[in-house]
């Protein structure tokens, strides 16, 4: 089977595709330094477009050293620059079996919620301040390191997904189904949790430490898209237990937090226009930012308190002659009630 990376024409449905686009969009988002990283590789450019956003040149960009047959040197030049958390995922990119995020269930008919213009009145900015007392720094500091980036292996295919999860537990974490199930609802093969994947101030890849999951522990709901999974050996012991609460009182219009793993590098907090736009009995919808490989993050209010788990993204269309995007979570007070029923409560 022909490794994404080697499809001629580059094929952009291909799982991982975007993913690498991505990637590297996220990490190179000036059109000067992406031209450089082309020319180095050997790329002949003329025909480029480069005043585009980081996403359009990187699209172009590879497809072009795919039809030049240069994309896997572009790729191998970018390996020997300084930021680890990139080189770590092209590795894993170019793996036979890629490390892609877990798939997620198709998804239902009406997931859309609701639709209202927020105050287009810039002031404060806004009628509601976003003041924050410094000791949310710290308090966020202590929380993120719960958070852990899961590596899994498909049982039907072999493949390997990346996702997000959390220690809710001594030796407990929490996650969403699709990522320990694969379609149709099979258990995974191999999961593991990595604590401490994340980035210095200096910018280079921290240590992390890897603990295998029980699989045969694992219990969950494809409807409201959890699971939580036992570890088969101790957790750090400086990782912090996120508690779980019976209930939640978050609005729209209120501040949510997401920290998570996306593209399946290294631990990030996504805090900027982050406004919650609608809330109902299952879910909680946002324009926090997320990405592949940030299913099974925590979602937190402006106290750090867990309010939601992050499944996906969702949209509608003719709104203003556009679509507009929000990212959604399940209620963290169903997903306790189902864990009750479980028997976990």
């Amino acid at each position: 089977m022909t490794h994404f990376l080697d499809s001629l024409p580059f094929d952009w449905t291909a799982p991982g595709a975007r993913e690498l686009r991505d990637l590297l969009a996220s990490s190179y988002d000036e059109p000067a330094a992406v031209k450089a990283l082309a020319r180095e590789a050997g790329i002949a450019t003329q025909y480029m477009v480069w005043q585009q956003s980081a996403h359009g040149c990187w699209t172009e960009l590879i497809s072009t050293a795919r039809n030049q047959d240069k994309l896997r040197t572009l790729l191998a030049r970018i390996e020997q620059g300084p930021d680890g958390a990139v080189t770590s995922r092209l590795r894993e990119l170019a793996r036979d079996h890629p490390v892609l995020e877990a798939p997620e269930p198709e998804s239902p008919p009406g997931t859309w919620k609701d639709f209202s213009d927020p105050n287009g009145l810039e002031r404060q900015i806004f009628a509601r301040g976003t003041f924050q007392d410094t000791a949310f720094l710290k308090v966020g500091a202590e929380t993120a390191t719960a958070v852990c980036r899961l590596l899994v292996q498909d049982a039907q295919s072999g493949a390997y997904h990346h996702g997000t999860g959390f220690r809710i537990g001594e030796d407990l974490l929490m996650t969403n189904h699709h990522v320990l199930y694969g379609r149709g609802g099979v258990p995974v093969k191999h999961a593991e949790a990595w604590f401490g994947y994340e980035q210095s101030l200096e910018g280079l890849e921290s240590e992390y430490v890897s603990v295998a999951l029980d699989l045969s522990s694992a219990v969950g709901g494809a409807d409201d898209d959890w699971a939580v999974i036992r570890a088969a050996a101790p957790l750090p012991s400086d990782a912090f237990i996120i508690p779980l609460p019976e209930r939640t009182t978050v609005g729209n219009g209120d501040r949510v937090y997401v920290i998570q793993h996306p593209q399946g590098g290294v631990k990030k907090l996504a805090a900027r226009h982050n406004v919650v736009r609608h809330v109902d009995d299952e879910v909680v919808q946002y324009w926090t930012d997320t990405a592949k490989g940030s299913s099974g993050a925590p979602v937190f209010d402006e106290q750090w308190r867990l309010v939601a788990l992050h499944r996906r993204h969702t949209e509608a269309g003719n709104l203003s002659e556009r679509n507009e995007y929000r990212n959604e979570g399940v209620r963290i007070d169903r997903v306790v009630a189902a864990m009750a029923r479980a028997g976990l409560r």
